[in-house]
């Protein structure tokens, strides 16, 4: 497979070790949004390839793909990209993914991510309220400490401005008493969520051990496989 150029154009530092890089392509580069691209980590020979999910919405014969991602300690590929400075240029392979949005416009939408699960949920989230979807669709974002917060403006921001959309953080280990929302694992707000499994489909996005404890409480509650869409990593 040939691969992509692109230069690097913006790096924002949202927390202590997560980025968001935004990379400008020399011609258009069309994708769907929820799908990832693959990154040739080009640190030292032989190099390696990673994939990352992007954070923008498609635009018609755009040319930006933005990533949001963790920097792991020790970790090749995000330790890489985090080294990158502006005026840089990459490599990459894609677009590749089937997360992408499916559900007919009669239904509500529940996006749920747990810490960098979110990049494409935002993409999808984005690209849907940007098509002018009215469908009701309510995001669920679980992180752990207050220090771990990101995106919040920028959602709560779409929340009004399209009253169709709704947003919930929830924290599992909030340091202290400052926080004012929800609190808990997002398995503990959707044990006591009044949820509708025949109206309702899921997207969502996170490590494995979360997709799989979500994905038994939402059968448990009535939701078919088929309306149940995620990807995991590790």
């Amino acid at each position: 497979m040939s691969l992509n150029t692109a230069t690097l154009k913006k790096k924002q530092q949202f927390t202590n070790d997560v980025i968001e890089l935004e990379f400008e392509t020399p011609q258009p580069f069309n994708f769907i949004a929820g799908q990832f691209i693959t990154y040739k980590i080009a640190d030292k020979i032989p190099p390696c390839f990673r994939a990352y999910s992007l954070s923008n919405a498609p635009k018609k014969d755009g040319n930006l793909v933005a990533t949001c991602l963790k920097v792991i300690s020790g970790g090749r590929g995000s330790n890489w990209l985090n080294s990158l400075k502006i005026g840089d240029k990459v490599e990459f392979m894609g677009p590749s993914g089937k997360l992408i949005f499916q559900t007919s416009a009669e239904k509500s939408v529940i996006f749920i991510a747990t810490g960098t699960g979110i990049t494409p949920m935002k993409s999808l989230i984005e690209d849907e309220l940007a098509k002018g979807n009215k469908q009701k669709m309510h995001l669920l974002f679980g992180l752990r400490y207050i220090k771990d917060v990101f995106y919040k403006d920028h959602f709560e921001n779409l929340a009004k401005k399209y009253p169709n959309f709704t947003v919930e953080y929830t924290l599992s280990r909030p340091e202290n008493d400052s926080w004012t929302g929800s609190k808990g694992r997002v398995t503990d707000i959707l044990n006591k969520a009044n949820l509708e499994p025949q109206n309702t489909e899921i997207y969502m996005c996170g490590l494995k051990d979360m997709i799989t404890e979500v994905t038994n409480l939402l059968k448990e509650k009535g939701f078919t496989v088929e309306s149940i869409h995620e990807e995991k990593y590790n």
